[in-house]
């Protein structure tokens, strides 16, 4: 397996946790044995993400090898994989190599599978530059030696496969799962830790009073845009409440750039650097700087709601991380969102300012509502546990190897 956001924060980095804890937990009565390979330094990969170590404690199973390596100067992942991983695969001798960000191996030893987060560089390759260019090179060469392409949502693998083009009966859907143990979710949720800074020398939940938590959630630029925060913002401008803040929380190093994909010029202008933070002018709109995960799952725990105005989207995992933590959803209406949201929470088409704000209306007004969508997540919650990501890529694995 090549994880390369195995120790980074965001979306990716949980997909990669969670896969690496679920097969190794569904895998260990098989007998599977896992080669896990990812860089030596993130940084060098993903210099502006945040970092995550809640990995570590996984790869001390013994049915389980961690192999770290120094990644090639110049190579992206964007290229063929073969200079940096070619050699140690082969000499591993594996039944399978899976990769699990949008390339892999031109000459594996082995049938390869390989996980494609969605079609945003084939839909949008003017926003990707470069990236999009090489993706489709790399594609190009190692597109016969692909055997499986893994999609996180139906809707991903449609659009992949019709956009590519790749066969459809090659192309299997494994929904994210859930990487965080109950323990993890109940003591984000425990009113006594609501004390607790969130970073060091930083704000605590109870500085913030009421508020709405808005999870931006990717490292790169061209993923904040689709994240559609500055419309979110002036959703929340609308909503009724004196005292209501709005909490961005996003990773990546904060600065004046990441500040342009996340608010209106006017917003900017007028704001400022305290505390770690950037604050409104007017002290209620707050960006976070890269929090910790435990941090990041309490201030979205203790948030009167969950606002996630996206216009793009594999999966959405902060969909799942606010069932889990039962903090009532409002979420962009497009592309795999109402696949995995379901009822749970309520929709609104991206562009749509004003029903945005009226959602969160209601959803502070309403406590039947806020119950009834609570109830709705912990339902639906079970649909992406670890035990059924692990399961459903364990029978795409054996079928490919037999």
């Amino acid at each position: 397996m090549f994880l390369p956001h195995l120790g980074v924060s965001g979306g990716l980095g949980v997909h990669c946790r969670a896969l690496l804890e679920s097969l190794a937990t569904c895998g260990a009565s098989a007998g599977l044995h896992l080669d896990v390979i990812c860089p030596s330094d993130p940084k060098a990969l993903f210099p502006l993400a945040g970092l995550d170590d809640t990995w570590q404690p996984l790869v001390r199973r013994d049915d389980l090898t961690l192999h770290l390596i120094d990644w090639p100067k110049g190579l992206s992942l964007a290229d063929v994989l073969d200079p940096a991983l070619l050699g140690l695969v082969s000499s591993l001798k594996p039944d399978l190599f899976y990769a699990s960000y949008y390339t892999g191996l031109e000459c594996p030893p082995c049938p390869q599978a390989i996980t494609f987060h969605d079609a945003g560089f084939l839909e949008f390759p003017q926003v990707f530059g470069e990236t999009a260019r090489k993706r489709r090179e790399t594609l190009a060469r190692i597109g016969g030696a692909v055997d499986r392409l893994l999609c996180v949502s139906n809707d991903a693998r449609d659009r992949i496969c019709r956009l590519l083009p790749f066969p459809k009966e090659r192309a299997e859907v494994v929904w994210h799962a859930l990487y965080d143990p109950p323990s993890t979710l109940e003591s984000a949720r425990d009113l006594s830790q609501m004390s607790q800074p969130l970073w060091a020398g930083g704000d605590r939940v109870t500085d913030w009073g009421d508020y709405v938590f808005l999870p931006v959630g990717a490292a790169t630029g061209f993923n904040r845009v689709r994240k559609n925060v500055p419309l979110g913002v002036r959703a929340f401008r609308g909503v009724q409440h004196p005292a209501l803040k709005l909490v961005v929380a996003s990773t990546g190093t904060l600065n004046d750039q990441m500040l342009g994909q996340l608010i209106d010029p006017a917003e900017q202008a007028n704001g400022r650097f305290e505390r770690g933070i950037w604050v409104s002018g007017d002290g209620k709109v707050l960006i976070l700087p890269n929090l910790d995960r435990l941090p990041f799952l309490r201030a979205m725990a203790h948030a009167r709601a969950v606002l996630y105005p996206t216009r793009y989207e594999g999966f959405g995992l902060p969909s799942i991380e606010a069932m889990a933590l039962e903090t009532p959803l409002v979420a962009g209406d497009a592309t795999s969102v109402p696949e995995v949201v379901g009822d749970a929470g309520l929709l609104v088409p991206p562009e749509d300012e004003p029903g945005f704000t009226g959602a969160m209306q209601r959803v502070l007004a309403d406590q039947d509502l806020r119950d009834t969508l609570i109830q709705r997540g912990r339902e639906r919650l079970n649909l992406f546990r670890p035990a059924r990501m692990g399961q459903r890529m364990l029978e795409i694995f054996r079928s490919m190897v037999a």
